[in-house]
């Protein structure tokens, strides 16, 4: 479960329109949700509150031996009033990462400014992020994002930790500060950074296949007649009227919108000066998209209703209104998918340096599960990982009127007294507050976790178990896990340590 500053972070990224998909670090993230989740090994609780439409706050509370906390202060130039904040009406989704429907990149070009408020009289947004982290030796956090203009994001993070005594000797630096610079076109993603630790700098690119840019409608095209406007209307060599406003763009986004997959490929390149280190990578990810492959559902019907014909109601072929209906249809029925199909998600990562390849993939069968396997290997060493995982979602359990309840003709009596919105505004809020869900994982030696996440009452629980198997000798000595025998007895003994925590989160 994220913590609740992360998620103001996010919906001020949602309201300024930014995809947070369409960068190379994103490039794993449904992996990396699935099975490099962390499980909390203190007792901690979370108290956050989103006072106004522009400010929030968060305080930390933790033990485990002793008493540490954190207090965190966020402004944001964007309103974030409509958003949920309080803990009953935040969707469980929004705070649990899990499998990752990839948002599909779209070309910048034409893209509204209102909708960024990057206009030339409206403000820039904004926002200033930072947390201390106590007791001493204190941490200092802080993250400053602003949207250049609606394809570039600037963000500058600080890092200070309180150093005292010995340690004021040490090369490591007490505080660092990293500037990263991302521009973002829809077909490709470029992005900077910067590091004053070690002079660090680095680039990252991210290429979307099959995402040109439209083209332009006012461009004159010698294969095509020249068509002029008659009455409001274009009129084709054919005869047949169509509206003005079906241009290259519309055609770009309906052509967008029947994509049922999407191919990416990046890399990134790092270097310092100062300590000469480089690194490399590159990667490649194929995802389905779901909301394009999943079959819209049809209206329930009633034995009263008589079943609609679809015969009966299609327009004519080669009329304007069939082309019309074709035209507002086409994104949610797509003509060039045959079937719908599960989402999944598949990755290859290559680090030519190191000589370690990876590869994951990740499905969702159902709308309530999905499961994730990653497989590492190194070209040099020969050595070889994987790890297996999921996550198991329950949502409410749905309620059959009892015929023999005694008070069933007044639930029925007053059922009429809501309008339909607010009966399905009733059930939405029934099931944010029962629903859960498990996440799990385990490598190949042996590590297990389990994560179980849920609302009680108003307040959202998070209970994590963690478990490894250690070797030990007989002398108590400690060998690494999965070792054979040991040379000073004959046999080890295989024992199991772990961690057991509790997060609880209130916000408002």
């Amino acid at each position: 479960m994220i913590e609740f500053m992360d998620y103001i972070v996010h919906a001020f990224g949602a309201s300024t329109d930014w995809n947070p998909d369409n960068s190379y670090s994103s490039l794993t993230a449904t992996s990396d949700a699935l099975l490099s989740f962390n499980t909390p090994s203190t007792l901690a609780l979370h108290v956050s509150s989103l006072s106004s439409r522009n400010f929030a706050s968060s305080y930390t509370l933790s033990t485990l031996g002793q008493i540490d906390g954190s207090l965190s202060y966020l402004y944001t130039t964007v309103p974030l009033g409509h958003i949920p904040s309080q803990t009953p009406s935040i969707p469980l989704r929004h705070l649990v990462r899990g499998y990752r429907d990839i948002r599909l990149p779209t070309y910048s070009k034409g893209k509204s400014k209102a909708s960024t408020g990057t206009g030339e009289k409206s403000r820039k947004p904004t926002l200033l992020h930072a947390t201390l982290a106590l007791p001493p030796p204190s941490v200092l956090t802080a993250l400053y994002a602003r949207r250049i203009n609606p394809e570039t994001l600037l963000s500058l993070s600080l890092y200070s930790k309180s150093v005292t005594g010995p340690s004021l000797n040490s090369r490591t630096p007490p505080a660092s500060c990293l500037a990263h610079i991302q521009h973002d076109t829809g077909q490709y993603s470029i992005e900077g950074l910067a590091s004053t630790d070690s002079a660090l700098l680095g680039v990252r690119g991210l290429w979307n296949f099959g995402i040109s840019p439209p083209e332009d409608s006012h461009s004159p095209s010698s294969s095509s007649p020249r068509i002029e406007p008659r009455d409001g209307f274009i009129e084709f060599p054919s005869g047949l009227p169509l509206p003005s406003n079906i241009d290259s763009q519309s055609a770009y986004q309906n052509r967008l919108a029947s994509k049922p997959s999407l191919v990416s490929a990046g890399a990134e390149f790092y270097y310092s000066p100062f300590s000469h280190v480089i690194g490399l990578s590159t990667g490649l990810r194929f995802t389905t998209l779901a909301p394009n492959i999943t079959a819209s559902p049809m209206p329930p019907q009633t034995s009263s209703q008589p079943t609609p014909n679809p015969a009966t109601n299609k327009p004519l072929a080669g009329t304007s209104s069939a082309l019309l209906s074709t035209a507002s249809h086409s994104l949610l029925t797509p003509s060039n998918i045959p079937h719908s199909s599960f989402p999944y998600t598949m990755t290859l990562t290559l680090t030519p340096l190191t000589g370690s390849i990876s590869s994951s993939y990740s499905v969702r069968p159902t709308p309530n599960l999905a499961l994730s396997s990653r497989f590492d290997f190194n070209f040099y060493s020969w050595e070889s990982r994987y790890v297996v995982g999921g996550e198991l979602w329950r949502p409410r359990r749905k309620t059959t009127t009892d015929p023999e309840d005694p008070i069933a003709w007044a639930r029925l009596k007053t059922a009429d007294f809501f309008t339909p919105a607010e009966r399905a505004l009733k059930e939405q809020r029934l099931q944010r507050e029962e629903e859960n869900v498990l996440k799990f994982r385990v490598d190949d030696s042996g590590v297990v976790r389990a994560l179980w996440t849920s609302r009680v009452k108003s307040l959202l629980v998070s209970a994590g178990v963690s478990v490894s198997p250690v070797v030990k000798n007989g002398l108590g000595v400690v060998l690494a896990s999965g070792n054979g025998a040991s040379d000073l007895d004959a046999g080890p003994i295989k024992r199991w340590s772990g961690t057991v925590g509790v997060s609880i989160a209130y916000s408002t």
